[in-house]
């Protein structure tokens, strides 16, 4: 069969290159596809994987940004992971996140009394059912023709997923959505849009899927987590004293390895201030084992300019490195810094997943400027609650401290409590059984279940000549205004004040240009009127020295 892969960017695939593997040597061909380009290495892992299997290929999808009415139908999309926040279960973290993202209307409207958030909520889902499914997509899907088609980022709103969704609907081919990580039933968008197919990792996504989504349960299928599955037989690829040294770190003591997160909004104070703060305390502790002990600290690599004005240079026996683990070296270096580690230390980050696979003790401070971005997360509680947890949670640096103490004394041995989580989370099908194939299986059960019946997702299409019109003016005046998120209106503020100072700027640079022309001018004047008087001067003293002669030439005649 042949299978188009779709995801927001190529970079996503790193979460699926095993199935991809698996597919392509199973015989069937993949295209990947994405809808905007990165700078973190998916075309790399792209090409690198159609050098490598010839049924593999790639492109990017046809971007919409054109299409009059695709700009309104991201912002309500957008406005769609707002309103549904607002429900009591989800945290205040995603209500603030979503609500500078979410159109100025929409706010407005969800929260007058008389229509509500459920009605605002049923508004939108009726509005992504009256714009029209793509034609662009359509031609897309046409010249690929593909059996089935997987979207990777159906729970990113600011994706083109919904659109090739659609798109597939209408010619009828069989979609499957794969959810990409663990947390993004329960803290990205909505869908809205039930696909054919829905691949998650476990029961606890099952039931987010169903209660959250109200996805059917017989569309789900769980086959563990296929991103994972490296991990689990990987081996380090150099020695313990080797990776220290390319690191930068003592090969002789044990270090901890600290991994950046992701967090939105962006706490205060960020998370790189209490790295610092962490390591300072940790120098300072009484105990000489972890006074001594070796750092490693992996930054985000989407958040990188958060280190900005926070330094670790001269710092004894730490080391700052880390790439996006997407191509071999990188990978390499991930996997060492994890296995040789003595434990691992967060805030909030998948990199513990991996952790608790190589056997890691991990470790994360719950204080209370981070709260919003931990225990109030519905995804960060499994790792507390699911099978026991697998979290060493510290309120404070000393209870912390303690246990970084017990971590770093266990010298490299498994921290056992890890299997149990695993077992419900990861690998619900048993640790020795890998998610890969069971991924690939849930594809191929998808394409011989043949071509889904007809499910129409459009809603009064008697209406669209007046709504897609309408949603032309989005980008524009009024309609601009009231479709502006609060991100858009910071812009639009900035652009605005950049506009007026860069106004005021030429006023100023024409002032002093006229001020110069007309000093110009009456210096020019001034010595023009300097010059004509020489002139008048020297034709006085010219007269007069003619005239004096002509007298000389007189007198001295008369006197002969």
């Amino acid at each position: 069969m042949k299978i188009l892969f779709a995801a927001l960017h190529l970079a996503h695939f790193r979460n699926f290159e095993s199935a991809i593997v698996e597919l392509a040597e199973r015989g069937h061909r993949v295209h990947l596809t994405g809808d905007e380009p990165e700078a973190l290495g998916g075309q790399e892992l792209a090409e690198r994987l159609a050098a490598t299997y010839p049924g593999v290929t790639w492109d990017l999808l046809p971007s919409l940004e054109q299409e009059p009415w695709f700009d309104a139908a991201r912002r309500m999309r957008t406005a769609l992971d707002f309103v549904r926040v607002l429900e009591p279960p989800y945290p205040v973290k995603l209500r603030v996140r979503n609500e500078e993202r979410a159109a100025r209307i929409v706010r407005w409207v969800a929260r007058v009394p008389v229509v509500g958030h459920r009605a605002t909520l049923g508004a939108l889902k009726r509005f992504e059912r009256l714009m029209p499914t793509s034609d662009a997509m359509v031609r897309y899907l046409r010249e690929h023709a593909p059996d089935i088609v997987v979207l990777a980022s159906l729970t990113l709103s600011r994706s083109q997923q919904f659109d090739l969704l659609k798109a597939a609907r209408a010619l009828r081919i069989p979609v499957s959505a794969a959810i990409m990580s663990w947390d993004h039933l329960s803290s990205k968008s909505l869908l809205h849009i039930a696909p054919d197919q829905i691949l998650v990792w476990n029961d606890v996504q099952k039931r987010e899927a169903v209660e959250m989504h109200g996805l059917p349960a017989d569309r789900i299928a769980l086959t563990g987590a296929q991103c994972y599955d490296d991990w689990f037989t990987r081996k380090p690829e150099r020695s313990r004293e080797e990776f220290c040294r390319a690191m930068g770190l003592d090969p002789v003591r044990p270090f901890a390895l600290w991994v950046h997160s992701a967090l939105t909004p962006t706490p205060r104070p960020p998370e790189p201030v209490l790295v610092r703060r962490w390591i300072d305390a940790l120098r300072a502790n009484a105990d000489p084992v972890l006074r001594t002990l070796g750092v490693l600290v992996r930054p985000h690599p989407e958040r990188i300019k958060e280190w900005t004005g926070v330094s670790l240079d001269g710092l004894d026996n730490v080391a700052f490195r880390g790439r996006n683990p997407i191509d071999a070296e990188s990978k390499h270096d991930y996997f060492d810094a994890l296995y040789y580690s003595s434990a691992v230390i967060g805030l909030v980050t998948s990199s513990f997943l991996e952790a608790a696979i190589v056997g890691r003790p991990v470790l994360t401070l719950t204080l209370p400027e981070y709260q919003m971005h931990q225990e109030q997360m519905i995804h960060f509680r499994y790792l507390m609650e699911v099978e026991g947890g697998v979290l060493h949670m510290a309120p404070d640096f000393d209870t912390h401290f303690r246990q970084l103490a017990e971590a770093v004394a266990l010298g490299g041995a498994r921290d056992e409590r890890n299997r149990r989580f695993l077992s419900a989370f990861i690998r619900p099908g048993g640790l020795d059984r890998p998610a890969t194939p069971a991924f690939a299986d849930a594809l191929e059960r998808l394409h011989h279940a043949g071509a889904p019946a007809s499910q129409p997702v459009e809603w009064a299409t008697w209406l669209r000549p007046i709504v897609v019109p309408m949603a032309a003016w989005s980008r524009v005046g009024i309609g601009r205004w009231l479709m502006n998120d609060m991100r858009a209106d910071a812009r639009d503020d900035h652009e605005e004040q950049t506009q007026q100072t860069l106004d005021a700027r030429r006023a100023d640079k024409a002032a002093r240009i006229r001020a110069k022309e007309v000093r110009k001018e009456r210096r020019a004047r001034h010595e023009a009127l300097m010059l004509r008087g020489k002139k008048v001067k020297s034709a006085l003293r010219t007269a007069r020295y003619r005239a004096a002669m002509t007298i000389h030439r007189v007198l001295g005649r008369h006197e002969l």
